[in-house]
């Protein structure tokens, strides 16, 4: 049981993340893997579901969505589409409101399900963010035009630690903030690297071997950062 892809981040038309993406299709340990795209957190944009079809078809997947903003569903089909899935793979958008609408529609159990009979689960950005106890998020700008500040939002808890991703982006450094005092590991990670579980292993992956991955750690009241 157990196994997440956690990206930072990265533009999958120029190919950034394709190093880690080809490690999320090869551990799910299947030729012709049926991957569920789950694009909550981008509204169910259609420009980003043909993308991850064309992209991830490339790699041999089978690729469904799971659009909960623009479809409409029974729960039974909800569940059958996520614990008959491969790999499930996130996308980037508004975390807070995709969390939001998991929990309405019950994918947060479901997820948690799929985590343990196996399943690969994967995304980048809020796809990232979701895996891990809480993140840095920046929802408050997909709401708010202008003025915005980065916001504490909750994930599904699979990964015990809290998470920045994009962390080479100016004003991802608030995370060094967040972190004091807390009692949890915290996990930065920059665009085009990937944290990796695997039945309680961690590893750093890296598409681009000049980016960094962090981690944080209380220690005597004392804020611990190393790379």
């Amino acid at each position: 049981m157990g196994k997440v892809v956690a990206i930072g981040g990265g533009e999958l038309r120029k190919g950034e993340t394709y190093i880690l993406d080809k490690y999320i299709v090869e551990l799910s340990g299947k030729k012709e893997p049926k991957l569920l795209f789950i694009p909550t957190a981008s509204q169910d944009a259609l420009g980003y579901i043909t993308l991850i079809e064309e992209y991830f078809g490339e790699f041999g997947c089978c690729v469904d969505s799971l659009c909960l903003i623009t479809d409409i569903y029974t729960n039974e089909e909800i569940q059958s589409k996520i614990l008959e899935a491969d790999i499930i793979y996130v996308g980037g958008g508004d975390t807070v409101r995709m969390m939001e609408t998991w929990k309405k529609y019950h994918v947060d159990t479901y997820l948690k399900e799929a985590y343990l009979q196996g399943t690969v689960l994967s995304g980048l950005s809020a796809g990232s963010i979701c895996w891990f106890e809480f993140g840095y998020s920046d929802s408050d700008s997909f709401v708010n035009n202008g003025q915005w500040d980065y916001v504490r939002a909750y994930g599904l808890g699979l990964i015990p630690a809290a998470h920045c991703p994009h962390y080479n982006e100016p004003g991802r450094e608030g995370f060094d903030k967040m972190m004091c005092g807390e009692s949890i590991v915290g996990i930065a990670l920059e665009d085009n690297t990937a944290l990796i579980e695997e039945n309680g292993q961690y590893s750093i992956l890296k598409a681009d071997k000049e980016r960094k991955a962090y981690i944080f750690k209380t220690v005597d009241s004392e804020l611990k950062k190393k790379n």
